[in-house]
């Protein structure tokens, strides 16, 4: 019925954010949802004042109506932060409903007193559509007026009514009414799509980015004892790339992630040396440890944010609502890596950031789209031609052709001192052709954006199945278009009502040429294409002097997949792996 969220900042710099919710439950099935709540806050800067916390059945208020239940207000410590002892000051208090019968009404009204750690200044996102419909939902912002304010509100959220108190105070609000559910399943970054409003105190990107790398770089220096660490971990490694990757997985190993919002301390990291000592750190804390780590050993290493979702973001509001956590950059000689501190992953190139509105608080004047939107307008291709012959004892012999470039750029997986390349070309290999064993490969192109490659394979001589016959199929390449879709991309479903957003265009042709030699052909895909909006799928077989191509190629020539469209989009992907355009049967 009514999910209200009211914002005031006050000249102190304390931040007051209170949350009213009336829920009417005609269900059993979103009681757990509404009526358990959890409810997270940081009790070393912040308070929590609950106001409300009751339900409305037979005529009266459950279980008191202007009282809320001692029972009622559980406070826990975050199991993810259990055995974090400089994290404990972190609650998450469960908010929980008495007398719930169904159907009910329950109100939920609390708030959250927080003094900021960034000088006052703040920034929020608030996506209208809630998990289910609502009659009425509002965000009001308060702020001083001689306060810097900036906001943006987009894909059909009516303009603010902007109201000034005789207490110089300005406050900002919009309310939307009947708003049907957030399209499912969920995205990471819902204002791709759905209503919203984002604001800021902010007075602009430089601003933020002192406040961001002046905490970082306090934090991000090293003890002696880690200093000599660092020492013993490089000195034998050849090259700054082998340095980068050697610090990396030291993090990773002697340091336990934990995976806990690292917002809740974006201004105040714990100092590297700390996070080493105690041997464990969120994602803020390990960036803090690995830059300094970096830094020692001879490379550059930058703050950086990636935006949650794909495609750019509007630059007039400075804030880190649509960004991920705080990730680094390190470059030096013969290197340009992404470092992830949630993941400990290090990754060579460009292909972390594709598609992705970049921020670098050091020399970004704001976030840039990259690579730039020129580019995202060529398809980014994967071509696999495997060509086989018989061999020995029944079998194949034979070569494959590989060529990626743009998203489905292979580099970051194959650079390296260590063996990385065979093992990557042996899965690709081995996925598009089940059972093929990689016994050489040569380069031809390798840099950030695009690798070629081509090898030699063999392919044991399948079991006949009991009439004789041999099967061959045709499987999904590793690193091809399914790896590079969304995570909320799910063929079973037949229906959604939340878009697909990729990071841009893409072409994958998957080509397999074999020599059937003695052995009769029993069985041939069929050739056929579909086209639509979204992109096109074909299949192409042909006969000649022997020889049998089968070629399977999938466009998909759309940034945005929208809900209604989503029919089209799982059309040619289920196209694509149907087992009948993918399978050759000989004897």
């Amino acid at each position: 019925l009514l999910e209200s969220r009211h914002i005031s900042i006050l000249a102190s710099g304390e931040k007051r954010t209170a949350i009213h919710r009336v829920v009417w439950i005609g269900t059993a099935a979103v009681v757990r949802r509404h009526a358990d709540l959890r409810v997270p806050w940081n009790s070393g800067k912040s308070n929590l004042i609950v106001k409300s916390l009751r339900t409305w059945r037979d005529n009266t208020w459950w279980p008191h109506p202007d009282k809320v239940s001692e029972t009622a207000v559980v406070e826990t410590l975050p199991f993810a932060l259990g055995q974090a002892d400089d994290y404990t000051d972190m609650r998450e208090t469960m908010l929980l409903h008495d007398g719930i019968e169904v159907p009910c009404i329950m109100e939920t009204f609390y708030e959250i007193v927080e003094q900021s750690s960034a000088g006052g200044e703040s920034d929020g996102l608030w996506i209208f559509p809630q998990h289910d419909p609502a009659v009425l939902v509002e965000l009001s912002v308060s702020v001083p007026a001689k306060a810097a304010f900036s906001f943006h509100n987009d894909n059909g959220t009516p303009d603010p009514n902007i109201r000034e108190t005789d207490d110089q105070t300005i406050t900002y609000k919009w309310k939307m009414e009947n708003l049907d559910r957030l399209g499912t399943p969920h995205i990471d970054d819902p204002a791709g799509y759905a209503p919203y409003v984002i604001w800021s105190t902010w007075p602009d990107w430089e601003s933020l980015g002192l406040s961001i790398t002046d905490s970082f770089d306090r934090a991000a220096v090293l003890s002696d004892a880690l200093a000599d660490t660092v020492a013993g971990l490089v000195e034998h490694q050849p090259t700054a790339a082998a340095r980068a990757r050697k610090i990396a997985a030291y993090v990773d190993e002697s340091t336990r992630s934990i995976h806990y919002d690292p917002r809740f301390w974006l201004f105040s990291p714990r100092p590297a040396s700390r996070t080493w000592e105690t041997a464990y750190g969120h994602s803020l804390d390990r960036a803090v440890l690995a830059a300094a780590m970096f830094r020692e050993a001879g490379l550059s290493a930058e703050p950086a944010f990636r935006s949650n979702g794909v495609g750019d973001i509007v630059p007039d509001v400075p804030g880190l609502s649509r960004f991920g956590h705080l990730e680094v950059l390190i470059s030096g000689d013969q290197i340009q890596a992404f470092y992830d501190p949630e993941s400990g992953t290090l990754t060579d190139g460009l292909r972390p950031m594709y598609g992705r509105a970049v921020w670098k608080p050091v020399t970004d004047d704001f976030p840039t789209l990259l690579p730039n939107f020129n580019r995202l307008e060529t398809a980014s291709r994967f071509e696999l031609i495997l060509t086989l012959e018989p061999g020995k004892d029944g079998g194949w012999k034979g070569t494959g052709y590989l060529n990626t470039n743009g998203l489905f750029c292979l580099y970051d997986q194959m650079v390296g001192l260590d063996n990385k390349t065979l093992g990557l070309i042996k899965r690709v290999a081995g996925s598009a052709l089940p059972g093929a064993e990689v016994t050489g490969y040569n380069l031809e192109v390798f840099d950030f954006d695009q690798v070629t490659v081509g090898f030699e394979l063999n392919l044991s001589a399948p079991e006949p199945d009991d009439q004789g016959r041999t099967r061959i199929d045709i499987g999904d390449p590793s690193g091809g278009i399914l790896a590079q879709l969304p995570a909320n991309v799910h063929l079973y479903q037949e229906h959604r009502s939340s878009p697909v957003f990729l990071a841009g265009k893409m072409t994958q042709q998957v080509t397999l040429r074999i020599k059937t030699g003695i052995q009769e052909t029993v069985y041939l895909p069929e050739a056929g294409e579909i086209s639509n909006q979204i992109g096109h799928c074909s299949f192409a077989v042909t006969s000649e002097n022997g020889w049998t191509t089968i070629s399977r190629e999938l466009r998909i020539g759309a940034h945005t997949v929208a809900a209604d469209q989503w029919g089209e989009f799982r059309a040619l992907l289920l196209e694509d792996k149907d087992p009948a355009g993918r399978t050759l049967l000989l004897k």
